[in-house]
């Protein structure tokens, strides 16, 4: 491969990452659905018996389902655990939702708030939502900088 060759080949690489970077675009409800999921798994525990298991199941089965839509739709998944600058912000949504996950069953367990998960889980949703859409922000600025030759 002579150089000629292999600017046009890095150009066309531009190219498809800036196409990828605009078609990685996700509706507010595909990123609500990321902090309903998370929020879920917490909010779950707040509920008595073998509550806790059903809703941790249904949300395995509901993020399984997202990741089909996505790849019906856009054509593919693109995981959090990547590297590369989103791998910070997948790092932080995992740090502060197993520190809530935490902060509600003490909450619950230990002074009795049984309504802390429900609080906690709300407030994972919203953050959780934030975060997804910090995380896509994150992923097109990666595809488009490369675009860019950065």
């Amino acid at each position: 491969m002579d150089e000629e060759e292999a600017a046009h080949s890095l150009d066309m690489m531009r190219v498809t990452r800036g196409a990828l970077a605009e078609r990685a675009k996700w509706s507010l409800a595909r990123h609500a659905a990321v902090g309903l999921l998370l929020g879920g798994l917490i909010a779950g525990f707040a509920l008595p018996g073998p509550w806790p298991l059903i809703v941790a199941a249904a949300c395995m089965a509901a993020t399984a389902m997202v990741v089909a839509r996505d790849r019906q739709r856009d054509g593919f998944f693109v995981s959090g655990y990547r590297s590369g600058h989103t791998l910070w912000v997948t790092v932080v949504m995992l740090v502060v939702g197993f520190a809530a996950l935490m902060a509600a069953i003490g909450l619950q367990t230990r002074y009795g708030l049984t309504w802390a998960p429900f609080a906690v889980g709300g407030g994972m949703v919203i953050f959780a939502t934030i975060m997804s859409i910090v995380w896509e922000r994150a992923y097109r600025r990666e595809l488009d900088g490369a675009r860019h030759g950065r």
